[in-house]
């Protein structure tokens, strides 16, 4: 399978905020997407599947990234992030100042993965499964 730029592209257009992060998650899956990265500085994704990778912009905004991590820092975006406090953007730009310079969104272990600017791990978030309504 090949990634698809317009299939990504629509998976991300249909989030309306990151409350939605689960439905998409599974919208990643079934698209073969097995892990994405997010790189703060470039506003740039990549995502992986099982034999290429593909980068994209979409809805990145390059932000400038702090030398020192705040574990306390990144864990308060995420608790914004999934409430639907902040777009995007608001995340990116709070992740930056607490010294995350990308994160790792893993599709088969459900996890994600903020790190520095030395790829130490500075918080591990479980991402969130769809729950049967």
């Amino acid at each position: 399978m090949t990634l698809n730029y317009q299939d990504i592209e629509n998976a991300v257009n249909q989030e309306e905020n990151a409350g939605g992060f689960a439905l998409l998650i599974q919208r990643f899956k079934n698209l073969g997407v097995k892990r994405y990265d997010y790189f703060v500085e470039e506003g740039v994704y990549r995502y992986y599947d099982e034999n290429s990778t593909i980068d994209l912009r979409m809805n990145g905004v390059a932000k400038t990234v702090a030398e020192q991590p705040s574990a306390s820092g990144i864990k308060a975006a995420v608790t914004k992030a999934q409430a639907g406090m902040i777009d995007f953007e608001g995340f990116c730009q709070l992740a930056g100042k607490a010294g995350i310079s990308y994160w790792i969104t893993d599709l088969e272990q459900m996890v994600v993965s903020y790190r520095d600017v030395k790829k130490n791990e500075i918080l591990a978030e479980p991402i969130p499964l769809i729950t049967e309504q």
